[in-house]
């Protein structure tokens, strides 16, 4: 394959490959762990998810130290298996994260990839971190600033699946050491394999959460294949039939595409603090601050939300019930914001448990959405009208930046609030996430760090 060293696959790979020993700045290592943290963590407190249940049932479990850890139940599989399990497990309460360019979720993508190749391979933390990078480099750097994510969203195609298949690939290709070549046609093969649809966001379902594991497990397939000598096509991506072509339905390559990789782009990222369809990010940060305000959910009279059109028109953001289904409720602007409102939190608990809770659908039907041009993703204004003709207004934008963007502090927080509520909450645990922001190279094995952690958890039977 690869003739053409300046296709853009050709180019793409000997890019990425170049992540397993470039340097990179402070700030992009310590983003990687908050993101590395962050994946682990929601795989912890999905453990008891139907879904979540289901996978680690039907993989096939590894005797002894055997095989690669399943991070919600402690066992060992396979790598493919054990890299399927842990997106499902880490995507299970679409808490992962977000990124704006891809419109995707890498936290279920990459991070199951990045650390389960890297255990496999008897890598280092550092490898495994420089593997996550290059798995959400690329994927930013598939989004091309929106352009191809919004033209495959207008197409029904969903981007996490779409797109994550070859930026897992990536991850793959960089924790399995492959070269520029292998690496291209990794790239390739994943773009040939990619695929997944909106429709259970419309009807309720839960395959969405199968959609990122399969997409990870493809991009894992893809890479290995790769290693072996396996070619893939150079037009896969752009090309006549190819990606771009037959997923997203257009016919010239993105300008930003002709853009080398941002080495940095990970900064991008922002963590989803709570239980809901990320468009409902901005929306809930205005909630909490109205919340944390005080505000008499009693004495409302109706609620104005300001949404980013293009959130306003993804498939589930505008439903207000009946919420037959948690992924109705997950989905729901009006539930997100009336559930933050009344509680100040948004765990999966709420869309799972309390989506019939009167109080929260009396709020629901006072909720108007309000389509915006201005802001962009991470705008929102919560307008509140209370009796007496009393008017409370806050911004997303007056949100404390760490509420999305995660410096050592609040990761290492969240980190521990997590393994205690999944019951490993030990010592031991909780100091391997603040050893893992005070060094700079992490030589340790992954498997060690994992073991640490999830070693001391119990067995989901």
């Amino acid at each position: 394959m690869m003739q053409d060293q300046d296709s853009v696959l050709a180019r793409l790979g000997h890019e990425v490959a170049q992540f397993g020993t470039c340097a990179l700045e402070d700030d992009v290592w310590q983003k990687a762990k908050t993101c590395m943290l962050d994946a682990i963590g929601l795989s912890q407190i999905a453990k008891h998810e139907l879904t979540t249940r289901a996978v680690c049932e039907i993989i096939e479990p590894k005797a002894g130290d055997d095989g690669v850890l399943v991070w919600a139940t402690g066992a060992r599989a396979s790598l493919s298996e054990a890299v399927t399990a842990n997106a499902v497990a880490v995507h299970a309460h679409f808490h992962d994260d977000s990124d704006p360019s891809s419109w995707c979720h890498p936290g279920s993508l990459i991070a199951p990839v990045a650390i389960g190749v890297t255990e496999h391979e008897n890598g280092s933390v550092s490898l495994a971190l420089r593997s996550l990078i290059a798995g959400y480099t690329v994927l930013n750097w598939l989004g091309a600033d929106q352009h191809v994510a919004k033209a495959l969203i207008k197409r029904g195609i969903r981007t996490s699946p779409a797109l994550g298949i070859i930026g897992a690939a990536a991850a793959a290709s960089v924790a399995l050491q492959l070269n520029p070549q292998q690496t291209a046609n990794a790239l390739a093969m994943a773009a040939s394999m990619s695929g997944g649809t909106l429709a259970p966001l419309r009807s309720g379902s839960d395959e969405w959460r199968m959609q990122n594991a399969h997409a990870a497990r493809g991009g894992l397939l893809a890479a290995r294949m790769a290693q072996r000598g396996i070619n893939g096509a150079a037009t896969a991506l752009d090309g006549m039939k190819g990606f771009l072509q037959s997923l997203a339905g257009l016919t010239e390559t993105p300008q930003a595409w002709s853009r080398p990789l941002r080495r940095d782009a990970i900064l991008d990222i922002y963590a989803k603090p709570w239980s809901t369809l990320g468009d409902n990010m901005a929306s809930v940060r205005a909630a909490k601050l109205l919340h944390d305000d005080g505000i008499d959910v009693s004495q409302i009279e109706s609620v104005e939300v300001t949404l980013w059109r293009d959130f306003f028109d993804y498939p589930g953001t505008q439903y207000k019930g009946p919420f037959d289904l948690p992924i109705q409720a997950l989905a729901s602007t009006s539930f997100a914001v009336a559930a933050m409102l009344l509680l100040g939190d948004l765990e999966y608990d709420v869309s799972l448990e309390r989506r019939a809770d009167p109080a929260i659908l009396d709020l629901v039907k006072r909720i108007e959405i309000v389509p915006s041009d201005e802001g962009g993703k991470l705008a929102s204004t919560v307008t509140v009208r209370a009796k007496g003709g009393r008017v409370f207004v806050r911004h997303a934008s007056e949100a404390p930046a760490t509420w999305l963007y995660h410096d050592a502090e609040t990761a290492i927080g969240i980190w521990d609030r997590r393994l205690q509520t999944a019951g490993v909450g030990t010592a031991r645990a909780k100091t391997l996430g603040r050893e893992l922001f005070a060094a700079r190279v992490i030589t340790q094995p992954v498997a060690t760090f994992l073991a640490g952690v999830i070693g001391t958890a119990p067995v989901v039977a």
